[in-house]
C-alpha cells in the first residue's frame, strides 16, 4: 500500500479512469482510513479480494501518473509561480508593471489550484 496522501491526490487527477468500485474502495481506504478488514464487511468481500482491489486500483493511479506526469506537472508550475511571485516581490511595489505581473500571477496560481471555476 502506497502513502494515502499522494493517492488521495492522485485520486483528485485520475480518479474518474478507474471503475466504480475501484474508486469506492480506494476513496474508503485513503479518505475515510478503513482498514481492510471493515472494508471487507461492508462491501460482502474477502479482505484478500479488497487488498486485490486496492491493489489494482493503485497501480493504475500510480501508472497513469508515470505515464502523464499530471500531479508532477502541477507540482513543479506551483515552485515556479512560487518562485516569480518572490521575484516580484523585490520589485517596486508603486510601478504599474509590479501590480499588474501580481495580479497575472494571482490568477495563475488560483487556475492552478482548481480555483477558476471549470
Amino acid at each position: 500500500m502506497h502513502d494515502k496522501l499522494e493517492l488521495s491526490l492522485l485520486i483528485d487527477y485520475y480518479g474518474a479512469f478507474l471503475t466504480d468500485n475501484q474508486l469506492e474502495l480506494i476513496t474508503m481506504s485513503t479518505d475515510e482510513d478503513y482498514s481492510l478488514s471493515e472494508i471487507a464487511e461492508e462491501k460482502g468481500i474477502s479482505r484478500q479480494g479488497v487488498r486485490d482491489a486496492l491493489l489494482r486500483g493503485e497501480k493504475q493511479l500510480y501508472d497513469m501518473e508515470q505515464k502523464l506526469g499530471l500531479v508532477k506537472r502541477d507540482r513543479r508550475m506551483l515552485e515556479l509561480v512560487a518562485q516569480m511571485a518572490d521575484e516580484v516581490s523585490h520589485c517596486n511595489a508603486d510601478c504599474a508593471e509590479y501590480r499588474k505581473i501580481n495580479l497575472l500571477l494571482k490568477e495563475l496560481t488560483g487556475i492552478m489550484e482548481g480555483n477558476d471555476g471549470v
